[in-house]
């Protein structure tokens, strides 16, 4: 965890100035909104997006847990035709 919580942090900011760039593109006025206000709405764009990604990670694990056992599963079932197969022709 100590490794990917600096990881988390630097895509969140870095999540957070994409946003705030985007949202000064759109609207240039600073009299309509002031960069502080800019900052909290991409920090809360960005905290949003992040916590939709964490509720993702354990599904994605499952994912690819799942795929990794029906891989070997299915390596298992097929090397042993293939086996038989070596054997008879030999």
């Amino acid at each position: 965890m100590d490794i990917i919580f600096p990881l988390l942090n630097w895509t969140q900011q870095y999540l957070s100035t994409q946003v705030a760039q985007s949202i000064r593109e759109t609207v240039p006025d600073p009299k309509v909104l002031s960069d502080w206000q800019v900052s909290q709405i991409a920090q809360a764009v960005a905290y949003t997006v992040e916590e939709a990604a964490r509720r993702e990670r354990p599904r994605q694990r499952r994912r690819e847990w799942m795929l990794t056992i029906v891989g070997l599963i299915a390596g298992a079932l097929l090397s042993i035709p293939i086996g038989i197969w070596i054997n008879s022709i030999t």
